[in-house]
């Protein structure tokens, strides 16, 4: 799998060949065929690996107690710590997904941005209802969080040398959480004349 995952990924779905994946593996076509039946059910097989992956991950990352913000920061790091172990294949969806029509089969990659904003919104709506995150439109500060985790994993994938990793994702989410604003400085005192 880990070797169609780069073919796709450098050479495109419909450029590669069965025999590309078989060789670069160090197997044969019947074991492919065996296992995944075709290059289709390959490909099918790595993303639907993924979605598991990734939907145990969003159960183990999902912490039911806390405070809005540790839970918030425990899920995104738990969910940016699932990335790095798969940036490989979140590098060929990202392929997939963005590049040029390649006649790969159709697959719902909606699902799981779905399920992280279902999840990341449902605590920002309860944090919001506690006080524990200031009152603003729960879709916005949802679309921030998952713009912080979207654009450090895409700055990982694109420009690893500058990428943060966990512990600059942390310190990104800490700023967020903080607020980047500067507090208003009072106005100067005025002396008043007597």
């Amino acid at each position: 799998m880990d070797s169609a995952v780069l073919l796709f990924t450098t050479r495109g779905y419909s450029a590669t060949s069965v025999r590309e994946i078989v060789e670069m593996a160090g197997v044969t076509k019947p074991a492919l065929y065996y296992h995944f039946e075709s290059k289709e059910g390959i490909y099918l097989a790595i993303l639907e690996d993924l979605v598991k992956i990734a939907d145990d991950g969003i159960a183990a990352s999902r912490v039911s107690s806390g405070t809005a913000r540790e839970r918030l920061e425990g899920f995104l790091l738990g969910i940016y710590g699932l990335f790095e172990t798969k940036k490989a294949w979140v590098r060929m969806i990202n392929a997939v997904f963005w590049g040029p029509a390649q006649g790969a089969p159709p697959f719902d990659f909606e699902t799981f941005h779905n399920k992280l904003l279902a999840v990341l919104s449902e605590i920002v709506v309860e944090g919001i209802a506690a006080g524990e995150i200031r009152s603003a439109d729960p879709e916005d500060v949802t679309l921030a969080l998952m713009g912080v985790l979207s654009f450090n994993m895409d700055l990982t994938l694109a420009h690893p040398e500058l990428g943060l990793g966990k512990d600059g994702f942390r310190r990104v989410l800490d700023l967020l959480f903080s607020g980047v604003a500067a507090p208003p400085t009072p106005p100067a005192c005025q002396e008043t004349s007597r």
